[in-house]
């Protein structure tokens, strides 16, 4: 395999494919990336809640959305912590 270019996004496998709606996952990657840390920190805990509530149902798309908010929360290294506040607050709600 060899290693992306600049212009190639690497998607990890889960994200590949359609959500629920038949509409490419990739779109809420996309959206997920274009918010600022707030707007993150926000779309973050309530998506643990959704994914949370929706535990009975495991092919809810709240447990990829959560899953792609904890990656991009992590990607972006200049506020380590985003996901941790993000959980916390969904664990106070």
């Amino acid at each position: 395999m060899t290693e992306p270019t600049t212009a190639e996004t690497v998607i990890d496998p889960k994200y590949i494919g359609n959500d629920s709606y038949s509409k490419p996952k990739k779109e809420y990657l996309d959206r997920l990336a274009k918010m600022n840390n707030e707007e993150l920190l926000d779309a973050t805990e309530k998506m643990i809640w959704l994914s949370a509530y929706a535990t009975n149902n495991r092919r809810s798309d709240y447990h990829w959305q959560c899953d792609a908010c904890y990656d991009e929360c992590k990607r972006r290294t200049d506020e380590p912590d985003l996901y941790d506040r993000a959980w916390k607050q969904a664990a106070g709600s």
